[in-house]
This record gives C-alpha cells, sequence and structure tokens, in this order.
C-alpha cells in the first residue's frame, strides 16, 4: 500500500498518538491519529522546507476531512474524506431548506445512499481510504 501521505508537510514534527486538547483538529492517516491543534478552528496550515499544506475539517466535526497540499516544484495535490460534500464545496450538517421547508440535498447523496454512507469522517466511507480528487 502506497504510503501517500508522506508527500504531506508539516507532519514530521508532530508526534502520531499525541492526545487531542479539547477542540483540537485532528487527522487519522494510516492506522495513526494526529493532533494538530487549532481549537476551534476549521483549519490548520502547516510548513515545511519542501512546501505548505492546508489541513481542513469541512463538516466541522473536528476530525480532518479535506487535504491541500503545494509543492516546492509547483505541483499540488488535493485530498477529501467526502469528494461528493466536497465537490460542491458544503460543509456536513447543513440543514440546506428550501423555501416550502424541505431539507434540499443539494446534488449530494441522501443518506441512505452508499455513496454517502456513515457520518463518520476522515476516511471514505466506501473504500476506508482518502481520495485523491485533485492533481497538478
Amino acid at each position: 500500500m502506497e504510503q501517500w501521505w508522506l508527500s504531506l508537510h508539516g507532519l514530521e514534527v508532530i508526534a502520531a498518538g499525541t492526545p487531542a486538547g479539547e477542540g483540537d483538529l485532528t487527522l487519522r492517516l494510516g492506522g495513526e491519529e494526529y493532533a494538530l491543534g487549532a481549537a476551534g478552528a476549521d483549519s490548520v496550515t502547516l510548513s515545511d522546507s519542501n512546501g505548505i499544506t492546508i489541513y481542513a475539517d469541512l463538516d466541522g466535526d473536528g476530525e480532518i476531512d479535506h487535504i491541500s497540499s503545494i509543492h516546492g516544484d509547483g505541483g499540488f495535490d488535493v485530498y477529501s474524506a467526502d469528494p461528493h460534500r466536497a465537490a460542491w464545496g458544503l460543509a456536513g450538517g447543513d440543514d440546506h431548506t428550501g423555501a416550502d421547508g424541505r431539507a434540499a440535498s443539494w446534488g449530494l447523496p441522501a443518506d441512505s445512499t452508499p455513496g454517502k454512507g456513515a457520518p463518520r469522517s476522515g476516511v471514505d466511507q466506501q473504500t476506508g481510504t482518502w481520495l485523491r480528487i485533485e492533481q497538478g
């Protein structure tokens, strides 16, 4: 299995398994959990000499579900744990109610479909992995 997360920037200074503080953002990669800090924030930006990575919590549950990296050579990678929500740029759990009072799905799969899966964030619900949704 390829360890793609080794190309992410700034994680080498954070010890895997360090307990998260109250409200800290956490990231699950390769069976490890990283406490990224930033209590109350929706993203953390980390960098090293090879580039910069933004770790974002799009659905507000405290777990990173979207990663964007820009590398020193000008390349970039974007990973998502929920590609459906990321494609629409919507935060999870939002109540998008229409004028008639009914919830609008905004083109996302209904809660009962396999495409959306369980509400756990941090990994794709179908395959249990992160998905690269953009590269350049």
